[in-house]
């Protein structure tokens, strides 16, 4: 099974957990392993975060750039440092519409 490392913006997002895990379900339904960095757990300190994220991209085949990572400065960092390691990039078009309907389903 391929192994797919979630990036996107999260500081200064209120609903980042949710648009991550909607992300991580959707991936799943696809068969991809998803590493998802929006899972780590609250009270770290902010510069504590990207080692953990860069090791969990460093084991993961492929990379989904969410919507809005353009804005994440943590986010860029993730992109540059997959394509340096020569790692599939998708964007979140990739899926299709799936991220925003699951959304919309847990919604209701």
């Amino acid at each position: 099974m391929k192994s797919l490392y979630i990036a996107g913006p999260i500081e200064g997002v209120k609903n980042y957990r949710e648009r991550f895990a909607a992300a991580q379900a959707v991936a799943e339904g696809y068969e991809w392993a998803v590493l998802n960095p929006a899972a780590l757990p609250a009270g770290l300190a902010k510069e504590d975060y990207m080692p953990i994220c860069l090791a969990m991209l460093n084991a993961a085949d492929a990379v989904l750039m969410l919507d809005g990572w353009e804005e994440s400065e943590g986010a860029k960092v993730e992109r540059g440092f997959a394509l340096y390691q020569g790692k599939q990039v998708y964007k979140q078009s990739y899926f299709g519409a799936d991220i925003p309907k699951v959304i919309r389903e847990r919604r209701d």
